[in-house]
Protein backbone atom coordinates (compact mmCIF):
# COMPACT_ATOMS: atom_id res chain seq x y z
CA UNK A 1 0.00 0.00 0.00
CA UNK A 2 2.86 2.38 0.89
CA UNK A 3 4.53 1.63 -2.46
CA UNK A 4 1.25 2.28 -4.25
CA UNK A 5 0.84 5.66 -2.54
CA UNK A 6 4.41 6.64 -3.38
CA UNK A 7 3.97 5.61 -7.02
CA UNK A 8 0.77 7.67 -7.42
CA UNK A 9 2.41 10.65 -5.69
CA UNK A 10 5.38 10.48 -8.08
CA UNK A 11 3.01 10.35 -11.07
CA UNK A 12 1.15 13.41 -9.75
CA UNK A 13 4.43 15.34 -9.49
CA UNK A 14 5.43 14.28 -13.02
CA UNK A 15 2.08 15.30 -14.54
CA UNK A 16 2.19 18.64 -12.68
CA UNK A 17 5.66 19.34 -14.15
CA UNK A 18 4.46 18.47 -17.67
CA UNK A 19 1.36 20.64 -17.19
CA UNK A 20 3.55 23.64 -16.31
CA UNK A 21 5.48 23.14 -19.58
CA UNK A 22 2.40 22.71 -21.80
CA UNK A 23 0.66 25.67 -20.17
CA UNK A 24 3.74 27.88 -20.71
CA UNK A 25 3.96 26.78 -24.35
CA UNK A 26 0.25 27.48 -24.78
CA UNK A 27 0.72 31.04 -23.49
CA UNK A 28 3.71 31.60 -25.80
CA UNK A 29 1.85 30.21 -28.82
CA UNK A 30 -1.20 32.31 -27.96
CA UNK A 31 0.94 35.45 -27.79
CA UNK A 32 2.53 34.71 -31.18
CA UNK A 33 -0.87 33.85 -32.61
CA UNK A 34 -2.26 37.24 -31.54
CA UNK A 35 0.71 39.07 -33.08
CA UNK A 36 0.42 37.21 -36.39
CA UNK A 37 -3.36 37.57 -36.45
CA UNK A 38 -3.00 41.34 -36.09
CA UNK A 39 -0.55 41.43 -39.01
CA UNK A 40 -2.74 39.10 -41.08
CA UNK A 41 -5.90 41.16 -40.57
CA UNK A 42 -4.05 44.43 -41.20
CA UNK A 43 -2.58 43.07 -44.43
CA UNK A 44 -5.98 42.09 -45.87
CA UNK A 45 -6.96 45.52 -47.20
CA UNK A 46 -3.57 46.09 -48.88
CA UNK A 47 -3.68 42.65 -50.50
CA UNK A 48 -7.17 43.21 -51.88
CA UNK A 49 -6.27 46.67 -53.20
CA UNK A 50 -3.10 45.62 -54.99
CA UNK A 51 -4.82 42.55 -56.45
CA UNK A 52 -7.64 44.73 -57.79
CA UNK A 53 -5.16 47.23 -59.27
CA UNK A 54 -3.10 44.44 -60.87
CA UNK A 55 -6.14 42.76 -62.40
CA UNK A 56 -7.43 46.09 -63.71
CA UNK A 57 -4.08 46.77 -65.37
CA UNK A 58 -3.92 43.36 -67.02
CA UNK A 59 -7.42 43.79 -68.44
CA UNK A 60 -6.30 46.74 -70.57
CA UNK A 61 -2.92 45.45 -71.71
CA UNK A 62 -2.72 44.20 -75.29
CA UNK A 63 0.17 41.74 -75.12
CA UNK A 64 -0.10 41.01 -78.83
CA UNK A 65 1.68 44.34 -79.24
CA UNK A 66 3.73 44.30 -76.03
CA UNK A 67 6.34 41.95 -74.65
CA UNK A 68 4.79 39.26 -72.46
CA UNK A 69 6.13 39.52 -68.89
CA UNK A 70 7.66 36.51 -67.13
CA UNK A 71 4.69 36.04 -64.82
CA UNK A 72 2.36 35.45 -67.79
CA UNK A 73 4.73 33.32 -69.86
CA UNK A 74 3.72 29.66 -70.17
CA UNK A 75 6.91 27.60 -70.49
CA UNK A 76 6.83 24.38 -72.54
CA UNK A 77 7.30 20.95 -70.99
CA UNK A 78 6.12 19.52 -67.68
CA UNK A 79 8.87 20.47 -65.23
CA UNK A 80 7.37 21.76 -62.00
CA UNK A 81 8.76 23.72 -59.07
CA UNK A 82 7.06 23.53 -55.69
CA UNK A 83 7.42 25.77 -52.66
CA UNK A 84 6.80 23.56 -49.63
CA UNK A 85 6.07 25.51 -46.43
CA UNK A 86 6.44 23.41 -43.27
CA UNK A 87 7.30 24.06 -39.60
CA UNK A 88 10.77 23.77 -38.12
CA UNK A 89 9.56 23.03 -34.59
CA UNK A 90 7.14 20.33 -33.44
CA UNK A 91 4.37 20.11 -30.84
CA UNK A 92 1.74 21.55 -33.17
CA UNK A 93 -0.63 18.61 -33.43
CA UNK A 94 -1.38 17.22 -36.89
CA UNK A 95 -0.20 20.39 -38.65
CA UNK A 96 2.88 18.86 -40.28
CA UNK A 97 1.39 15.39 -40.77
CA UNK A 98 -1.41 16.83 -42.90
CA UNK A 99 1.11 18.75 -45.02
CA UNK A 100 3.29 15.64 -45.40
CA UNK A 101 0.31 13.56 -46.58
CA UNK A 102 -0.58 16.15 -49.23
CA UNK A 103 3.05 16.47 -50.36
CA UNK A 104 3.38 12.67 -50.63
CA UNK A 105 0.43 12.64 -53.04
CA UNK A 106 1.73 15.52 -55.16
CA UNK A 107 5.54 15.47 -55.22
CA UNK A 108 7.44 13.10 -57.50
CA UNK A 109 11.06 12.27 -58.23
CA UNK A 110 10.91 14.62 -61.24
CA UNK A 111 9.92 17.73 -59.24
CA UNK A 112 12.13 20.45 -57.79
CA UNK A 113 11.22 21.85 -54.39
CA UNK A 114 12.10 25.00 -52.44
CA UNK A 115 11.81 24.01 -48.80
CA UNK A 116 10.75 26.51 -46.16
CA UNK A 117 10.96 24.86 -42.74
CA UNK A 118 13.32 22.08 -41.65
CA UNK A 119 10.75 19.32 -41.13
CA UNK A 120 9.80 19.19 -44.79
CA UNK A 121 13.43 19.33 -45.89
CA UNK A 122 14.51 16.49 -43.60
CA UNK A 123 11.71 14.18 -44.73
CA UNK A 124 11.43 14.99 -48.44
CA UNK A 125 14.92 16.03 -49.61
CA UNK A 126 15.65 12.54 -50.95
CA UNK A 127 12.22 12.12 -52.56
CA UNK A 128 12.53 14.94 -55.13
CA UNK A 129 14.86 15.72 -58.02
CA UNK A 130 16.39 18.93 -56.68
CA UNK A 131 15.84 20.27 -53.14
CA UNK A 132 16.56 23.97 -52.51
CA UNK A 133 17.36 24.83 -48.88
CA UNK A 134 18.48 28.46 -49.08
CA UNK A 135 15.22 29.75 -47.59
CA UNK A 136 14.69 27.16 -44.85
CA UNK A 137 14.31 29.82 -42.15
CA UNK A 138 12.45 32.44 -44.18
CA UNK A 139 9.50 32.47 -41.74
CA UNK A 140 11.64 33.11 -38.64
CA UNK A 141 11.54 36.89 -39.17
CA UNK A 142 9.21 37.54 -42.07
CA UNK A 143 9.76 40.91 -43.79
CA UNK A 144 9.00 42.37 -47.23
CA UNK A 145 12.75 42.66 -47.86
CA UNK A 146 13.15 38.89 -47.49
CA UNK A 147 10.06 38.27 -49.57
CA UNK A 148 11.39 40.52 -52.33
CA UNK A 149 14.66 38.56 -52.39
CA UNK A 150 12.72 35.30 -52.48
CA UNK A 151 10.49 36.51 -55.31
CA UNK A 152 13.53 37.47 -57.39
CA UNK A 153 14.91 33.98 -56.79
CA UNK A 154 11.81 32.13 -58.00
CA UNK A 155 11.44 34.54 -60.93
CA UNK A 156 14.99 33.74 -62.00
CA UNK A 157 14.42 30.00 -61.58
CA UNK A 158 11.19 30.20 -63.58
CA UNK A 159 13.02 31.81 -66.50
CA UNK A 160 16.25 29.78 -66.41
CA UNK A 161 14.83 26.32 -65.67
CA UNK A 162 11.74 26.74 -67.90
CA UNK A 163 9.33 25.39 -65.31
CA UNK A 164 5.81 24.77 -66.57
CA UNK A 165 4.47 26.04 -63.25
CA UNK A 166 5.46 27.14 -59.74
CA UNK A 167 3.15 25.93 -56.99
CA UNK A 168 2.77 26.55 -53.27
CA UNK A 169 2.01 23.78 -50.77
CA UNK A 170 1.04 25.41 -47.48
CA UNK A 171 -1.64 25.58 -44.78
CA UNK A 172 -4.55 27.97 -45.23
CA UNK A 173 -5.95 29.72 -42.17
CA UNK A 174 -9.72 29.34 -41.75
CA UNK A 175 -10.35 30.37 -38.15
CA UNK A 176 -8.80 30.00 -34.69
CA UNK A 177 -9.86 26.34 -34.60
CA UNK A 178 -9.44 25.13 -38.19
CA UNK A 179 -6.78 25.17 -40.91
CA UNK A 180 -6.59 23.49 -44.31
CA UNK A 181 -3.72 22.21 -46.46
CA UNK A 182 -3.80 23.56 -50.03
CA UNK A 183 -1.73 23.52 -53.20
CA UNK A 184 -1.94 26.75 -55.22
CA UNK A 185 -0.32 27.74 -58.53
CA UNK A 186 1.34 31.15 -58.41
CA UNK A 187 3.19 31.18 -61.76
CA UNK A 188 2.19 31.69 -64.49
CA UNK A 189 -0.63 34.01 -63.46
CA UNK A 190 -4.05 32.93 -64.65
CA UNK A 191 -5.72 35.79 -66.55
CA UNK A 192 -8.58 33.80 -68.08
CA UNK A 193 -11.11 34.87 -65.44
CA UNK A 194 -10.19 38.55 -65.65
CA UNK A 195 -12.26 39.20 -68.78
CA UNK A 196 -15.39 37.97 -67.00
CA UNK A 197 -15.12 40.67 -64.35
CA UNK A 198 -14.10 43.51 -66.66
CA UNK A 199 -15.52 46.85 -65.59
CA UNK A 200 -17.15 48.37 -68.67
CA UNK A 201 -18.39 51.52 -66.92
CA UNK A 202 -15.09 53.25 -66.27
CA UNK A 203 -11.82 52.67 -68.08
CA UNK A 204 -8.66 53.65 -66.15
CA UNK A 205 -6.34 56.34 -67.50
CA UNK A 206 -2.70 55.19 -67.72
CA UNK A 207 0.25 57.57 -67.58
CA UNK A 208 2.38 55.97 -70.24
CA UNK A 209 1.79 52.54 -71.74
CA UNK A 210 -0.53 50.21 -69.82
CA UNK A 211 1.95 47.37 -70.37
CA UNK A 212 4.68 49.38 -68.58
CA UNK A 213 2.35 50.03 -65.64
CA UNK A 214 1.48 46.35 -65.47
CA UNK A 215 5.15 45.38 -65.56
CA UNK A 216 5.71 47.62 -62.53
CA UNK A 217 2.71 46.55 -60.49
CA UNK A 218 2.78 42.77 -61.05
CA UNK A 219 6.06 42.22 -59.11
CA UNK A 220 4.57 44.15 -56.17
CA UNK A 221 1.48 41.97 -56.37
CA UNK A 222 3.61 38.82 -56.28
CA UNK A 223 5.50 40.19 -53.26
CA UNK A 224 2.20 40.88 -51.52
CA UNK A 225 0.84 37.44 -52.44
CA UNK A 226 3.91 35.62 -51.13
CA UNK A 227 4.03 37.71 -47.96
CA UNK A 228 0.37 37.04 -47.17
CA UNK A 229 0.70 33.33 -47.97
CA UNK A 230 3.72 32.87 -45.70
CA UNK A 231 2.08 34.98 -43.01
CA UNK A 232 -0.99 32.75 -43.28
CA UNK A 233 1.17 29.64 -43.01
CA UNK A 234 2.92 30.95 -39.87
CA UNK A 235 -0.46 31.90 -38.39
CA UNK A 236 -1.79 28.39 -39.10
CA UNK A 237 1.23 26.85 -37.38
CA UNK A 238 0.70 28.91 -34.23
CA UNK A 239 -3.04 28.14 -34.35
CA UNK A 240 -2.33 24.42 -34.34
CA UNK A 241 0.36 24.72 -31.67
CA UNK A 242 -1.88 26.84 -29.44
CA UNK A 243 -4.75 24.37 -29.74
CA UNK A 244 -2.45 21.38 -29.26
CA UNK A 245 -0.91 22.78 -26.08
CA UNK A 246 -4.33 23.81 -24.78
CA UNK A 247 -5.61 20.26 -25.31
CA UNK A 248 -2.50 18.85 -23.62
CA UNK A 249 -2.98 21.14 -20.61
CA UNK A 250 -6.64 20.15 -20.34
CA UNK A 251 -5.69 16.47 -20.52
CA UNK A 252 -3.10 17.02 -17.78
CA UNK A 253 -5.74 18.69 -15.60
CA UNK A 254 -8.09 15.73 -16.08
CA UNK A 255 -5.33 13.23 -15.35
CA UNK A 256 -4.31 15.15 -12.21
CA UNK A 257 -7.88 15.06 -10.97
CA UNK A 258 -8.06 11.28 -11.45
CA UNK A 259 -4.64 10.69 -9.87
CA UNK A 260 -5.44 12.84 -6.83
CA UNK A 261 -8.74 11.01 -6.43
CA UNK A 262 -6.90 7.69 -6.63
CA UNK A 263 -4.29 8.93 -4.16
CA UNK A 264 -6.92 10.10 -1.66
CA UNK A 265 -8.78 6.80 -1.91
CA UNK A 266 -5.59 4.82 -1.36
CA UNK A 267 -4.58 7.08 1.54
CA UNK A 268 -8.03 6.73 3.13
CA UNK A 269 -7.86 2.97 2.70
CA UNK A 270 -4.44 2.91 4.38
CA UNK A 271 -5.72 4.94 7.33
CA UNK A 272 -8.76 2.65 7.65
CA UNK A 273 -6.54 -0.43 7.61
CA UNK A 274 -4.28 1.02 10.29
CA UNK A 275 -7.27 1.87 12.51
CA UNK A 276 -8.58 -1.66 12.05
CA UNK A 277 -5.19 -3.06 13.02
CA UNK A 278 -5.09 -0.91 16.17
CA UNK A 279 -8.64 -1.85 17.15
CA UNK A 280 -7.92 -5.50 16.46
CA UNK A 281 -4.74 -5.31 18.55
CA UNK A 282 -6.61 -3.71 21.43
CA UNK A 283 -9.27 -6.43 21.37
CA UNK A 284 -6.62 -9.13 21.39
CA UNK A 285 -4.96 -7.48 24.41
CA UNK A 286 -8.27 -7.34 26.31
CA UNK A 287 -8.98 -10.98 25.51
CA UNK A 288 -5.50 -11.91 26.71
CA UNK A 289 -6.01 -10.09 30.03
Amino acid sequence: MAESLLEVKNRIQTVESIRKITNAMKLIANSRFNQLKTLYDGNKEYMESIKEAMELCLLYVDYSKAKLPTCLTQNPGNKRLYIFVTPTLGLCGSYYNNLAKMASRILTKNDDVIFIGEKGYRNFKDKVRRPYKRFLHLLDELTYTKINLFRHQIDELYRKENYASINLIYTEYINSMNTKCVCKKILPLNTEKLTKSKNEKLEPVFEGLSSKVADLIVPHYLDALLYRTFLESALSEQTNRKNSMENATTSADNLLYELKLEYNKARQQKITNEINEIVSGTNDAIDFI
